[in-house]
């Protein structure tokens, strides 16, 4: 486990963005800085920290754990379904292959909960009982486990997250309905993976969001795969007694941060509050308890400054 000196160190060491030549398209989004050249697109993830679609703040190590553990398990579900990862040529960096982008993101989940304003919970607790073409029934409670688990997709697009329905999709014109069907079972079977995994580590595997692209005509799996980022884990011994008692389930994601600014106020309208050190820390070390839990691997925390090392990788990558 990383050293409490070594996250201190970190706070100072952060990659907040990346600004690269000798790509013929740049992309800076929420967390990820994306370049494209050719058939290949150069995915950075930073260290800036996402929540009610705001970027807040910036996370020591925070992406490099989310890049690596991607990494590992695109590997481990490359039998499930084919991944657009091409190499990973530094902790922050993945090298992808460029694919023309479902309009939708593909939420499963297994269980009913979130704080944001297109969770199942947060919606369901205004009286919301069909949540993107899924009737939840009478009576369920935060963090319950589903009949089985449920696709609730939100568009991708536009400036907010919207919930929709497959036929709200369809009849839009985002996608057709082979398209859809086809994404829907991919997601199914990748989240299946992912649950049974995560049992054999102790781990309930709650919730995940999916994106999904084609590449030479066949749907593959893309962004990121069952991260802290993408995806809620809890731990699986005390599930049963913190759900019975009400309380809040122990967890490894970014789920900490969302509900503490929650607990200030903040949804996403307004200005958020500051985010203190302390909280930045205890998200660095959630982020890197969630690599080693999740992937049974240590984490490398890497001394050397972040932004020049970057840099030099995508320099060597403009060039090659």
């Amino acid at each position: 486990m990383v050293t409490k000196e070594t996250l201190e160190q970190g706070l100072g060491n952060v990659l907040e963005r990346t600004d690269a030549s000798g790509f013929e398209r740049v992309e800076h989004g929420k967390v990820r800085d994306s370049y494209k050249k050719g058939d290949r697109r150069v995915i950075v993830v930073s260290d800036r920290l996402s929540a009610f679609d705001r970027v807040l703040c910036t996370i020591p190590f925070k992406g490099q754990a989310l890049n690596e553990m991607a990494a590992f398990w695109f590997e481990k579900t490359r039998d499930v379904v084919a991944n657009h990862v091409v190499d990973v040529p530094d902790p922050n960096i993945m090298v992808v292959r460029e694919c023309e982008q479902l309009p939708l993101e593909f939420i499963v989940r297994g269980y009913i909960t979130g704080v944001t304003k297109t969770s199942a919970w947060y919606n369901y607790e205004k009286g919301v009982r069909h949540f993107c073409g899924n009737l939840l029934p009478e009576g369920l409670r935060k963090d319950q486990k589903l009949a089985k688990p449920i696709l609730t997709p939100t568009t991708k697009l536009e400036a907010t997250d919207r919930p929709i329905s497959r036929d709200e999709a369809i009849a839009e014109g985002l996608i057709d309905a082979a398209t859809f069907d086809k994404a829907a079972e991919i997601c199914f079977a990748l989240y299946d993976r992912a649950v049974e995994h995560a049992a054999s580590r102790g781990l309930i595997f709650v919730d995940t969001k999916y994106e999904l692209g084609r590449y030479e005509g066949e749907l593959i799996v893309t962004d990121e795969i069952h991260t802290p980022d993408s995806s809620r884990y809890w731990f699986t011994d005390s599930y049963d007694q913190l759900f019975a008692a009400g309380e809040t389930q122990r967890k490894l994601d970014k789920e900490y941060v969302r509900e503490w600014l929650a607990a200030r106020g903040f949804l996403g309208d307004g200005e958020p509050p500051a985010i203190s050190d302390d909280v930045r820390l205890e998200a660095a070390r959630r982020y890197i308890e969630a690599y080693e839990t999740v992937t049974g691997l240590d984490f490398v925390a890497h001394p050397e400054p972040i932004g020049p090392r970057v840099n030099a990788a995508l320099a060597q990558l403009a060039g090659a």
